[in-house]
């Protein structure tokens, strides 16, 4: 039988390389099963729950970099 934490662990794991769509579907699951969980296991959940903010924040904050940098790339060629 397969454990609550488990199953935590591997959505952890599998966060680690999902992309910003998948990184908020998750967390919306991670979110409506928290609930149902053993405190034990809704801690475990909390947890995750800031593992994926991070994740989300970490991927928005390069995107955005990648594009403010691809914004000012012609006017440095220009000049």
């Amino acid at each position: 039988m397969i454990t609550i934490t488990a199953i935590l662990n591997a959505i952890e794991a599998h966060a680690e390389r999902a992309i910003v769509p998948e990184l908020r579907l998750i967390k919306k699951e991670v979110e409506k099963l928290r609930p149902s969980l053993y405190p034990d296991d809704q801690e475990h959940a909390d947890a995750l729950l800031l593992k994926l903010d991070r994740l989300l924040s970490d991927q928005v904050v390069l995107t955005d970099d990648i594009v403010v940098e691809q914004a000012f790339r012609p006017a440095v060629q220009a000049a």
